[in-house]
């Protein structure tokens, strides 16, 4: 994978074990690790690191030892960290360098959605949540981020801790490049390698040189891959965003302050959003709320108008947007949706009747 800026790289390459890729990566040295990964994970040396392909329905007894049959059949050392994938690594895996302020910085990663999240948040509807692979494989269930930081320069144990900011931080920023809301997978593992010997770093966080490099490595390498992948957000369904925010059928009901009973508003509510402008709209609302009230809050005049000028032609609805985008859109949607005799879902979004 062409000339390395980073000396302690000697090589960066694919190869095949029994019908699947293996991303391979060597050291011209023995390097200190701190990682994730699943094999030789920890604190511990590596002379080498691999990324390995697995099968879409991947369920080994024992992965470990599956990591471990892999590494010795490519004759890697003993000391090889290595992490698993389910994304195509000939398509995904990638090294990219980055050099700022005169220091190098290479991150190495791979890259398949499917099962990622916003941080915190609790994973749903995974088999749904599939994306299709760059060759359009139908079964294609790929999730895990992988990602490893090689730097030249040699790093304390606070160092290494401290490096994983810039990483994780640098995998999100390339997911909201692409208008991703989630923040990564739930099984990414990460990695750093650096010298032994020399004048240890100590600071590596996202202001300090060697950190801003890491962050811009990471990104790209990440990046490289979501695109590789052909990887892009799809809105969320209607009723489980709104459930998420808090909004659920009895807080929707009492928000429409329509006649209609709790079982006549429900049905009229799930045929109500079933309207792919609705299920858009909203999804992207909710993406852009903080932001949008944000910049309204900093005094920037032009949010707000621009905000019901969409509302009207994409919902025909003017909301209340002063307690916040999110409460505002919720609420003209649920009283949109309670007045059951004056909407037509066949009718075009800009003719719907708008809100007195």
């Amino acid at each position: 994978m062409g000339v390395f800026v980073l000396k302690c790289i000697s090589s960066c390459e694919i190869v095949e074990h029994e019908g699947l890729s293996v991303g391979v990566v060597r050291f011209t040295e023995t390097m200190e690790a701190l990682s994730s990964a699943i094999l030789n994970g920890g604190s511990t040396e590596a002379d080498a690191m691999f990324i390995m392909q697995v099968p879409h329905d991947y369920d080994h007894d024992d992965p470990i030892a599956h990591a471990m049959s892999v590494r010795d059949a490519l004759g890697l050392p003993e000391n090889t960290v290595g992490m698993m994938t389910a994304a195509e690594v000939p398509y995904v895996f990638n090294k990219q360098e980055v050099v700022f302020e005169g220091v190098p910085v290479c991150a190495i990663a791979t890259a398949g959605l499917s099962n990622h999240v916003v941080a915190g948040d609790k994973l749903v509807d995974w088999p749904a949540r599939h994306i299709v692979s760059l060759a359009r494989a139908a079964k294609m269930m790929a999730g895990t981020i992988n990602i490893a930081l090689v730097t030249e320069s040699p790093l304390t144990e606070a160092g290494k801790i401290n490096m994983f900011m810039p990483l994780v931080e640098g995998k999100s920023a390339a997911m909201a490049d692409r208008g991703f809301r989630e923040t990564g997978t739930t099984s990414d593992a990460m990695a750093i390698f650096c010298p032994k010997h020399g004048e240890r770093v100590g600071y590596t966080g996202t202001g300090s040189d060697i950190g801003i490099a890491a962050a811009r490595a990471s990104r790209a390498a990440v990046g490289y891959a979501l695109e590789a992948r052909g990887e892009h957000p799809v809105p969320e369904e209607p009723m489980k965003l709104l459930e998420r925010l808090g909004y659920g059928m009895d807080a929707m009901w009492t928000l429409s302050g329509t006649p209609m009973t709790k079982d006549e508003y429900a049905e009229s509510l799930a045929e109500y959003l079933k309207g792919e402008d609705v299920r858009t709209f909203l999804d992207l609302a909710v993406f852009a709320s903080d932001r949008i009230d944000s910049l309204a809050d900093d005094g920037n005049v032009t949010v707000m108008p621009m905000v019901y000028d969409i509302c009207r032609s994409y919902l025909g609805i003017t909301p209340d947007l002063s307690h916040g985008t999110v409460e505002g859109i919720v609420t003209a949607i649920a009283e949109d949706a309670g007045r059951k005799s004056r909407w037509d879902p066949t009718a075009p979004a800009g003719s719907r009747p708008s809100r007195a």
